[in-house]
């Protein structure tokens, strides 16, 4: 228990009793930053020593206290403690009290989740009404700590997170040793291991994307943010309109070249479309809410004069040329 020359017992008595200095209780907080064990067992103790104050909702002073965890443990049995070592004697009783163990369990244990998907989207509602939709092939692991309102999502792939703006949960997104913290927001990041970039678009809001060792960037609504792996640099460029659709499908395709739509759109719906050379470069403007593939394709060869004909499980755009 002992750290940096500190008796951190003591110091945690006097923590949990209100007797510790504003430099103690600082000492005390770094000690339990380092590791959720540590920030248990001085929750623990808390709660404990807590359990043997009054039940009407007064203050009583640290002697009063002590008298009623001596009286509940047997008088006369317990030899007199210094007040910085009344959370030794709180702590045994968790050794004979059913009933504190499992309150410590309903007000302190965290909820954990695992998502993952393969050729699928999913969606998942989590604490606070947060929504999380995962793109294929990728995975979280979400961990909530319902005492605290604090929220980690460790991502690997791409997902969408809408956040309220009235939340109450501060949520926060990993992906390796990369922070997305929202301020309010719906945010897309975009992380497969195999990029050489992480990208984080902004749909509604502002997100502060960042690592432990560079403060980064804040991004705001219809931007999107870089990070380079290699040259561990971020930027910030114009977000793609498209960039949720494998959640929404909704598009949005404002005079961009059909070859670049019809990728969004094999991606997204899972067939391999094949557009002739002759037409990769012909603009297309239009949009699209909902809609399945063979409507949109329909619509797209009915604007831009194309056939559409299929081989094996492939669709293959044909035409004369952009008209």
């Amino acid at each position: 228990m002992n750290g940096e020359g500190y008796d951190m017992e003591d110091l945690i008595g006097k923590y949990i009793t209100g007797e510790a200095t504003g430099q103690e209780t600082q000492l005390v907080r770094e000690w339990c930053a380092l590791s959720e064990e540590n920030q248990k067992y001085v929750d623990h103790a808390k709660l404990i020593y807590e359990k043997t104050q009054a039940d009407d909702g007064h203050v009583y002073n640290v002697d009063a206290a002590w008298e009623k965890v001596k009286e509940k443990i047997n008088a006369g049995k317990v030899r007199t403690l210094s007040v910085v070592n009344l959370w030794r004697v709180a702590a045994s009783l968790l050794l004979i009290s059913v009933l504190s163990y499992f309150l410590y369990l309903q007000f302190f244990s965290t909820e954990q989740l695992h998502l993952a998907t393969q050729v699928e989207v999913i969606t998942q509602a989590l604490a606070d009404n947060t929504e999380l939709s995962l793109n294929k092939n990728s995975s979280a692991e979400v961990v909530y700590n319902e005492r605290k309102k604090t929220g980690l999502i460790k991502l690997t792939g791409e997902a969408t997170i809408v956040i309220k703006p009235e939340k109450e949960v501060d949520w926060l997104v990993q992906t390796d040793d990369l922070f997305i913290r929202d301020i309010g927001t719906t945010f897309n990041v975009n992380a497969y291991p195999a990029n050489p970039v992480v990208e984080v678009s902004v749909i509604e809001g502002e997100v502060h994307f960042y690592t432990h060792q560079d403060d980064g960037i804040f991004i705001k609504a219809g931007e999107k943010g870089l990070y380079d792996k290699s040259t561990k640099q971020f930027s910030k460029v114009e977000a793609d309109p498209n960039v949720i659709a494998y959640k929404t499908l909704e598009f949005i395709f404002d005079d961009v070249a059909l070859s670049d739509a019809v990728n969004q759109l094999s991606d997204i719906y899972n067939r391999k479309i094949v557009v002739a050379e002759n037409l990769k470069t012909c603009r297309l403007t239009v949009s699209f809410t909902n809609e399945d593939l063979e409507t949109i394709l329909g619509i797209i060869a009915e604007t831009l004069n194309l056939t559409i004909t299929t081989s094996g499980t492939d669709i293959i755009l044909n035409g004369d040329g952009c008209p």
